[in-house]
């Protein structure tokens, strides 16, 4: 990165000397030796950078499968106990839902049976207030 920064820069410093005519021919060569000494560097480093990359690439490689093979496998243990505890809670739902089903019905024919014998009721008390409303009128 620092190659490539120096590079720009010298890039840069020469396009901006030749125009002004600040720089002569023997300074314009000099520079131009410095951009290929820096341009080797850079690529010195780069197949150094990528040797050494591709070392540790080889290296790790079976340790970093390893630990990515135990991750998932962690990731996955945790998942099924998810599921399982998911399960459970939809099968704790599931009979709540059916008692309050029963209980609801339940509830529905007790309710029929009482809306039944209030019925009897205001029939008995029609009958009994005729009666007596039919006794009051033998009365008078």
């Amino acid at each position: 990165m620092k190659q490539k920064v120096i590079l720009t820069g010298l890039i840069a410093l020469v396009f901006t000397l030749i125009p002004i005519g600040c720089c002569d021919r023997a300074e314009f060569t000099r520079v131009k030796a410095e951009l290929d000494r820096t341009e080797r560097e850079r690529d010195y480093l780069q197949s150094r950078l990528e040797a050494v990359q591709q070392s540790q690439v080889q290296a790790g490689e079976d340790g970093v499968l390893q630990q990515q093979v135990d991750e998932f496998i962690k990731i996955r243990d945790a998942l099924q106990k998810r599921e399982e505890e998911l399960t459970n809670l939809r099968n704790q739902a599931l009979a709540e839902a059916q008692t309050a089903q029963a209980l609801m019905e339940q509830l529905a024919s007790q309710l029929q049976a009482e809306t039944q014998k209030v019925n009897e009721l205001q029939d008995q008390l029609q009958q009994a207030q005729q009666a007596i409303t039919d006794l009051q009128n033998k009365l008078q």
